[in-house]
Parts: structure tokens; C-alpha cells; sequence
């Protein structure tokens, strides 16, 4: 029957704890929940904000390349309808000056390696030079196969030119005898006149530029944007689109309605509207442009009294990336999947906290539960006992009788509480009374008190009756209370045996208590030790996993196989600083006399062997001696100097000091960096287990580092505090009092 009741007590215990557990880890897991819902959403904002501006460089890249190379052009003919060659030719008319300028133009052409014509045209539409690439091998056509162009449209523009002015033709593919040169040859036409020294209009240079090169400079920057990057002419069609079908549509009739214009009108309309750049959304999709205008406007003049630049006659072309509504939402999702596996893997310890905080919870309840039993035992002894106790305060005043005193001093104790105790003495022990109870309160501790003396009870009706006192102090939250036990003399000895019992039953419920705190101290420890096993299996299993399964999981698996390992190894260790901290709480102090300044030391010749950055400047005061735990000592500053390594390592010069200096009055040591630094707003917050000011993932940790080195400064009596700037380095304050320690 007996066994039952035990087993039945035991069911509702663990029952009780379970639904304490629930109800915390249901309160813990919305909390977080909410927390990184907000924090996704803000993740997600600033990933966006990182695509748009990645966009926006990107666009513009493409663009000032664009500009760069095509006003590299512009200097190129300028040169060519200048030179001095070209100038001896219009001045003589002969041959020999011509074969000069011929040969020029095949040199410039084989070192520009850009141009598939060099071309001199007279006014009459006749090519008087032509220089043809050749598939890298310039040759200078001979005079028997040179053209009549009068009838050519780049002919026509570049004569109703002004003397600065130069025609760009639109970007388009090469034909021949009117059909597309194949394989295509994307070609801008270049056109100028050329005048004599007297300024005459004798002729025009004509550049066929192949487009190639200029596309193949914009396509090598499709890694810098997180979508497409295409090329559009002003009707909106693809110079360089999503596919090589999507390319160049409007030089085949068949595939006209092809275009960006067509398939994002919305988007086109407002681009096409627009002076110079932006960026839009548009049906999901993130669109960033950049519009190609004023080619020349940046050249220098071509001599100090000349015209500052050239005027151009080119279309407009637009630099356009997308982000599809797709590739956005495919960021978006992956954003979430990593804030999802995050939510589980801090589950799995919100569970845990939720038992070990349910366990402490009921624990705590039956410790009071304990304490009001032990209380109404007290009382229930306090009425029982055949002895008068009386119950007095360190000032003398009755604060508690019971029965026994009320029958042996005839008072009520209603008349009998607040009153001073020396009410229940003769007149003549009075006075003498009070310097007695002075002393012992001054000294308390269980004993009896006037030992040697004879003494006397006064009762209500004036009778005096021997009496013997036995006395005990008791803290309590209102202070030191006197229990004062009176009997007879006759049964002095069974008083004194009973107040005795009662004090042995108040030290076991101290000791009790001492347990129970000592308990639940190795209950932490050994479940932070059994955590191991299973983030280890965890780790293992992942592992095997990935290795022998690796040919049939996706690249997303292994991805969340990985995760879920460093989220493992995270929480390994997580639970490891958890111990180191557990073991500095409950270390005892060994004082010593300590050289910090070799302590440090041999911190940084650990770090270095251990491969950390070995450019770090670090300068430690020599001789700093103090009284302390050499061990603990040890701990704080590989702690304060580990952490002055991890955020220096983003510095060039990074600088390390380990000194002593005079702070508000104290002699304190410092240990101070020139890293990245931290907002003193947030000052309060940095020596809170698991409290991070910085990115773990640029600077990796789990928060316990300062919380164990104020626990270590302030077991030896000492304090620790920061001072720091946002990218001004940090420094960190500790002061040692030994006598203080504990």
C-alpha cells in the first residue's frame, strides 16, 4: 500500500513538471518566434536594399564602360581625320602620299584590333583608302576594288555634318548584298569629315567598329547582378537579351514582335520616358536601367583653341538588369528556410531550459512548501511545548508566547505582546536584566543565560516562582528574533531538552536547503554533459549521411545537412562555455601572488601557436603583479585578450595593450584594441550570458566570454567595466581587492 502511494506521488510530480515545461516552452517558443519573424522581415529588407544597390552598380558599370569605349572611338577618329598623314595627302594629290596613308591605317588597325573597316571616302561618295581586319590580319584593299558609297546612308549623314561633329550609326548586324553577313557581325558605324589646313571639307573617315567587343565587355559583368543584364536600342529591342533568339529581332522581319518593348511594356514605357537611370518593380520583377547619353561630353578638345568637344549624332541605348519575381522569391524562400531551421534548432534548447526551469519551479515550490510545513511544526511544537517560550526581538519587545506561557505567568497573550520581557521579572532583576540581554543580542548564540544566578518569574498576581533560561537566536527576513524557554526549576533539564530538539530540527531544514541548492547545482551539470551525446550523434549521423549518400541528395540536402551539423556543433559549444562558467561559479579562491604581465603573455603565445593573425601589435606592461587565482586570472584574460584578437582581425594595423592605469580613484588593469568597437548604449548588455553586440557570423562566439570574467573579477571583490566607440576600438577595466574576495 505503501509502494503504491509512493508511485502514485510520483506520477503527479512528473505530471505537474511536464505541464510547468509546456506552458513555459509554449510562453519561450512564442516569444522567439515572434522575434525572428520580425527579425526575417527586417533580414529581408536589407537583403533587398543589397539587391537593389548591386543592381544599380551593376547597370552602371555597364554603362560607363559603354561610355568609355565608344568615346575611346571618338578620340580614334578625331586622331585619324587630324593626322599628319592624312593632311600630306590633301595637300600633294600623288600616290606616294596615299600609299603612306594606306599603310598608317593598316598599322592603327592591326594595334586598335577593334575596327573590321578603316575607310577614307572623298565627297563624292568614292573610298579612296580602305583597310579591311581580316580576321586579325589587316590589309589595305587595292585601288582596283574600291567602291563608289554615294549611295550608302552613313555617307549621306556624315556630309550633313558640322566641322566638330561626328555620325554614330545604330547598333546593328553587318550585311552583305543585302543580306546578313553570317556568322552576324554586330557593327556602330563611325563617321567625320576631314578638312585641310585651310579648313576645306576634302573627305570623310569612316569606322566600321565590331560590336563584339563592346558586347563581350558588358556580358563579363553578368556575375556582378543577381538576374540578367541585357542591352536595349531605342525601339526596345535586345542587343543583348535572355536567349541569342531574342537578339537583334529587328533585323529579321519574321521576329519583329520580339522585343522588351513587347514583353514588359509597362516597364519599357517608363524607361523610355526616363532622362537617365532608375529603378522599378514591374509584375514581380526588379528592373534597374541606365540610359547611354552624351557620348563626347567628357573629351578633352583636340587642341587649346578648338571646340571642347564633339557633337554627336547617336540613339539612345539602355542598360537594363532583372531580378525576376521568381529569383526574388526564391532569395525570399531561402531567407526563410534558414530562419526556420534556426527557429527548430533554439527549440530544441527552449525545451530544455523549459525542464530545467519547470524542475527549479517545482523544486522551489516544495522548498517552500517545506518551509510553511516546518513553520506550522514550529507553532504546533511552539503551543505543544510543556515549557513557556517566550519570543523576543533584539530590542527586548515579547513578540510571540504560547500557552504554557500564559498558564505559568497568568497573563493573557493578547497583554502580553509588545511589551518588554522584563515585565515577567521582579522588580529587582530588572535593571541588571537588560545589560544581560544587551550582551548576548551583541554576541547571540544559543546558551543560557544568568548561568550561576538565581532567578524568578513574576506572575500577573504578583507571585515570584524560581525559574531557569535556556535562550536561542533565529534570523529571520525581520531580523534576529530570542527564543527564550522558562520553566521551573524542577524541569529545567526536560526544557532544555526539548528546546534543544526544536534547534537541531531548524539546523536540518537549513541543511536540507544547503542540499537541495547543491542538488539542483549537479542536476545543471550532468544534464549540460548529457547534451553532448545526442548533438554528437546528431553531428556523426549528418556527417555519415553526407558521406554515403552524397550521389542521391540534392545540393539543397546536403545544404541542410550542413546546417543542421553547425547547428549541432553550435550548441556543443554553447553547452561547453555553459560548464566552463558552471566551474568558475563554484571554484574556490586559492590567493596567490600572480605576474599578470607573463599570464598575458602567455595568452598571446597560446593565440599565435593556435594560428591566429600573427601581425597583431601587441604591447604588455611589464611586472603587473596582484593577489589572486593565478588559474582564474588566467581564464578572465585569455577571455578580454581573445576577444581584443577576434575584432582587431578586419584591421590593418591591429594594436593589443595590456597595462595598468589609475581609473576614479582605483588602480585597475585594462586590456584595451583599436577593433571594431561597439555602442556604449548597449554597455549594460555585454557581460550578459549569451548577450552578442556583432554578427556572429562575422565575428563567431557564443556570448559566455564576459559574463566568466565578471563572475571571475567579481569572486575576487573586485569590478569590471568597458569604454569603447563605434569603430574606435574598445577597452575593458578590471580592479582586484583581495580582501574582498570570497
Amino acid at each position: 500500500m505503501i509502494g503504491f502511494l509512493q508511485g502514485k506521488a510520483s506520477t503527479v510530480y512528473s505530471g505537474g513538471i511536464f505541464r510547468r515545461a509546456a506552458v513555459i516552452f509554449l510562453l519561450l517558443a512564442s516569444a522567439v518566434a515572434g522575434v525572428m519573424f520580425l527579425l526575417f522581415h527586417v533580414q529581408w529588407g536589407a537583403a533587398l536594399a543589397v539587391t537593389r544597390a548591386n543592381e544599380e552598380k551593376a547597370a552602371e558599370i555597364a554603362r560607363q564602360r559603354i561610355v568609355t569605349e565608344l568615346n575611346s572611338v571618338l578620340l580614334d577618329i578625331r586622331y585619324l581625320t587630324q593626322q599628319q598623314f592624312l593632311k600630306r595627302w590633301f595637300e600633294r594629290g600623288d600616290s606616294s602620299s596615299l600609299i603612306d596613308l594606306a599603310n598608317e591605317y593598316r598599322l592603327f588597325s592591326m594595334e586598335k584590333r577593334v575596327y573590321d573597316q578603316i575607310r577614307l571616302i572623298d565627297l563624292s561618295g568614292r573610298e579612296q583608302v580602305r583597310v579591311n581586319w581580316s580576321a586579325g590580319n589587316p590589309e589595305v584593299t587595292p585601288r582596283s576594288r574600291l567602291q563608289d558609297k554615294v549611295d550608302r546612308y552613313y555617307v549621306h549623314e556624315t556630309l550633313k555634318l558640322s566641322p566638330n561633329g561626328v555620325y554614330i550609326s545604330p547598333f546593328d548586324l553587318n550585311l552583305e548584298e543585302g543580306a546578313i553577313e553570317q556568322p552576324i557581325k554586330a557593327m556602330i558605324r563611325f563617321g567625320a569629315l576631314a578638312h585641310d589646313a585651310d579648313g576645306n571639307r576634302k573627305g570623310m573617315v569612316i569606322l566600321n567598329y565590331l560590336g563584339k567587343r563592346l558586347i563581350s565587355r558588358i556580358k563579363a559583368l553578368t556575375d556582378q547582378t543577381a538576374g540578367h543584364l541585357w542591352l536595349l536600342n531605342q525601339e526596345g529591342y535586345w542587343l543583348i537579351g535572355p536567349t541569342p533568339a531574342d537578339e537583334w529581332t529587328f533585323m529579321y522581319p519574321d521576329s519583329r514582335g520580339r522585343s522588351f518593348a513587347n514583353s514588359h511594356p509597362t516597364a519599357w514605357a517608363r524607361i523610355n520616358g526616363s532622362d537617365v537611370s532608375g529603378q522599378l518593380m514591374d509584375g514581380g520583377n526588379l528592373f534597374t536601367y541606365s540610359k547611354i547619353v552624351s557620348l563626347a561630353s567628357s573629351l578633352p578638345p583636340a587642341k587649346p583653341d578648338s571646340n571642347p568637344t564633339f557633337t554627336t549624332t547617336e540613339q539612345n541605348w539602355f542598360v537594363v538588369t532583372q531580378v525576376s519575381s521568381d529569383g526574388l522569391a526564391n532569395r525570399r524562400l531561402e531567407l526563410l528556410e534558414y530562419f526556420v531551421l534556426a527557429f527548430f534548432a533554439l527549440a530544441i534548447l527552449l525545451i530544455l531550459v523549459a525542464a530545467l526551469v519547470a524542475r527549479h519551479a517545482q523544486r522551489r515550490k516544495e522548498a517552500e512548501q517545506h518551509w510553511r510545513d516546518s513553520e506550522k511544526r514550529f507553532r504546533s511544537l511552539l503551543e505543544s511545548a510543556p515549557d513557556s517560550v517566550v519570543i523576543t526581538d533584539t530590542e527586548g519587545k515579547i513578540v510571540l508566547v504560547n500557552a504554557q506561557s500564559e498558564m505559568l505567568f497568568g497573563y493573557q497573550r493578547e497583554s502580553l505582546v509588545g511589551q518588554p520581557v522584563e515585565m515577567l521579572l521582579p522588580d529587582r532583576f530588572r535593571e541588571q536584566h537588560v545589560g544581560h540581554r544587551r550582551g548576548y543580542v551583541s554576541g547571540a548564540k544559543a546558551r543560557p543565560m544568568g548561568l550561576g544566578l538565581e532567578l524568578f518569574g513574576l506572575r500577573s498576581d504578583g507571585g515570584e516562582f524560581p525559574v531557569a533560561i535556556s535562550l536561542s537566536p533565529v534570523e529571520t527576513d525581520e531580523g534576529m528574533l530570542v527564543i527564550s524557554s522558562i520553566r521551573d526549576v524542577t524541569e529545567v533539564h526536560e526544557a532544555a531538552r526539548e528546546i534543544n530538539n526544536l534547534n537541531n530540527r531548524l539546523e536540518r531544514d537549513n541543511n536540507e536547503l544547503l542540499a537541495l541548492n547543491k542538488e539542483m547545482e549537479a542536476f545543471s551539470y550532468s544534464v549540460s554533459h548529457d547534451l553532448r551525446a545526442p548533438l554528437r550523434a546528431i553531428d556523426g549521423f549528418s556527417q555519415a549521411l553526407l558521406e554515403d549518400c552524397a550521389d542521391v541528395l540534392t545540393e539543397n540536402g546536403k545544404s541542410h545537412l550542413e546546417r543542421v551539423r553547425q547547428a549541432a556543433q553550435r550548441m556543443g559549444f554553447l553547452i561547453d562555455d555553459l560548464l566552463k562558467l558552471s566551474r568558475v561559479t563554484r571554484s574556490e579562491l586559492q590567493i596567490g601572488t600572480v605576474n599578470l604581465s607573463l599570464v598575458a603573455q602567455g595568452v598571446v603565445d597560446g593565440l599565435l601557436e593556435s594560428g591566429a593573425r600573427p601581425d597583431v601589435n601587441v604591447t604588455i606592461a611589464p611586472d603587473l603583479i596582484a593577489r589572486g587565482d593565478a588559474r582564474l586570472l588566467g581564464i578572465a584574460l585569455e577571455n578580454l585578450i581573445g576577444n581584443a584578437w577576434k575584432f582587431t582581425g578586419d584591421r590593418p594595423s591591429a594594436r593589443i595593450e595590456f597595462g595598468q592605469r589609475i581609473t576614479n580613484g582605483k588602480s585597475a588593469f585594462f586590456v584595451r584594441d583599436n577593433g571594431v568597437g561597439f555602442d556604449m548604449a548597449y554597455a549594460d548588455q555585454l557581460f550578459r550570458a549569451f548577450q552578442r553586440l556583432h554578427d556572429a557570423r562575422e565575428f563567431p562566439g557564443t556570448g559566455i566570454g564576459l559574463a566568466t570574467v565578471q563572475r571571475i573579477i567579481r569572486k575576487h571583490g573586485g569590478d569590471v567595466w568597458a569604454e569603447s566607440e563605434t569603430g574606435k576600438g574598445a577597452a575593458f577595466y578590471f580592479t582586484l581587492q583581495q580582501e574582498k574576495a570570497s
